[in-house]
């Protein structure tokens, strides 16, 4: 019978298809061997030998017709294994150490946004206050400019009231000049009420000094005053008396003022007019449409009214219309 070496204990074992020899482990208990028994439980004073089967598959590996130990090929798979670990930590390593670089990039990253979203957040702060200061600046400027603008439609308005004041000032100084000029000019050449245009003393019969009369009556006043009702013989006495008698501003109501009487009628010859010295009118000043004899009876006696054109001024009236007048007569 051929035999191989048991592994437990040094003993051969046999090869497949050949006797099993029994491998059995000596036990000392008490400073002596085990003893065998057998199914009875007797002894026969001989180490006990057991039957291990497969109890050499678990200590060798065969290869071929060759039973190896398994103790190296278990050292080899834990130093493989040992290897792949120490690779696989190498790896994890390298990659721990990569996800500490991205992390602290991450960090880095996100602390200059915190930093920056912080300015930020102060920059809004101040730019926030600074628009509330320049809303505040606004306000108090638009108040000002307000208040400027009713002081500057006050100063306006006032001005407009000077200005007014100041032109009726001047007015009123020309005027006085030019009755200080007349007076002047008039002065011993015509008497007192009359006023002095070229070389004629006129006198202005009006309502504010006396009623207003009809054409005879008023011609019985200018002869009562040594004159006569004025006679317009000359173009250069029509413009003087536009220039001088007050005007009617022309419109619906200019014919319910009243107008002033001068010598002048159709009483001898019917459509011829003469003056009061029996001289017929060459010179006509008639209003338009004027003389129009208008109504029962007729129109006869003539009348001035002064309105925008210097050249019309002249119109016919009924003898008795209750009128101003005007004489004259010549100065001293």
């Amino acid at each position: 019978m051929q035999y191989v070496p048991c592994l437990s204990t040094g003993e051969e074992t046999p090869q497949k298809g050949v006797e099993t020899r029994r491998c059995h482990t000596s036990r000392r208990a008490n400073g002596h061997p085990d003893m065998a028994s057998d199914k009875d439980g007797g002894t026969d004073g001989k180490p006990f030998q057991h039957n291990t089967g497969n109890m050499g598959a678990l200590g060798a590996v065969r290869v071929g017709s060759r039973s190896l130990p398994l103790y190296p090929v278990f050292i080899v798979s834990l130093g493989l294994l040992n290897g792949i670990l120490i690779i696989i930590a190498v790896v994890i390593g390298i990659y721990c150490a990569n996800v500490s670089d991205i992390s602290n990039l991450d960090r880095a990253t996100t602390e200059a946004v915190i930093i920056e979203v912080e300015q930020l957040r102060i920059m809004h702060a101040h730019a926030i206050e600074a628009q509330k200061e320049t809303e505040q600046t606004l306000k108090k400027e638009i108040k000002k400019r307000q208040q400027l603008e009713i002081l500057l439609e006050r100063n306006k308005t006032l001005s407009d009231v000077l200005q007014k004041q100041f032109e009726t000032l001047q007015l009123e100084k020309a005027t006085l000049q030019a009755d200080t000029s007349d007076i002047y000019h008039s002065c011993e050449k015509c008497l007192s009420e009359w006023f002095l245009l070229n070389t004629t003393c006129y006198f202005h019969g009006k309502a504010a000094s006396s009623p207003l009369k009809n054409w005879h009556d008023s011609r019985a006043d200018c002869i009562r005053r040594g004159g006569d009702l004025t006679v317009i013989d000359s173009l250069e006495e029509q413009i003087n008396l536009f220039e001088y008698l007050p005007k009617v501003e022309p419109n619906i109501h200019t014919w319910n003022k009243p107008g002033i009487w001068i010598g002048l009628t159709e009483f001898q010859t019917e459509g011829q007019w003469d003056w009061i010295n029996n001289v017929t009118v060459t010179a006509r000043y008639w209003m338009s449409g004027e003389p129009n004899n208008y109504g029962p009876g007729g129109e006869q006696c003539g009348a001035i009214k002064n309105g925008k054109i210097p050249l019309q001024t002249w119109f016919d009236g009924k003898c008795d219309l209750p009128q101003e007048w005007l004489c004259e007569m010549q100065p001293n």
